[in-house]
């Protein structure tokens, strides 16, 4: 038997490769380090998801994991589904906007 928490966080994994796999970019600019973040991300999340499902149907026991990381891995897909798959809108940060904390300052 599969431990419950680590048949979700593979349902999990496993909606997030789907997810981006199935992003089509359209009119957006290709850039490659994104690419990258994005290809790792849906290899790792696929390939953890398929390793316990396999391994399921096998009658062993994957590894359990920690329902701690369950909660990381929801807010990792909330994030990938309200991005609609686009990772580079997921990992976006934008330094021109730097906070140098003037209004905190009283009197300056």
């Amino acid at each position: 038997m599969v431990d419950p928490w680590t048949l979700a966080a593979a349902s999990i994994c496993s909606a997030i490769c789907l997810r981006i796999a199935s992003f089509r970019r359209g009119q957006l600019r290709y850039r490659l380090g994104v690419s990258l973040v994005a290809y790792l991300l849906c290899i790792g999340s696929g390939g953890y998801a398929l390793t316990v499902f396999v391994e399921a149907l096998r009658g062993a026991h994957p590894a359990a994991i920690s329902p701690w990381l369950l909660i990381i891995l929801g807010a990792v897909m909330v994030l990938i589904y309200r991005a609609k798959g686009n990772v580079a809108r997921f990992i976006q940060l934008d330094f021109q906007d730097k906070w140098d904390g003037q209004e905190r300052r009283h009197g300056r």
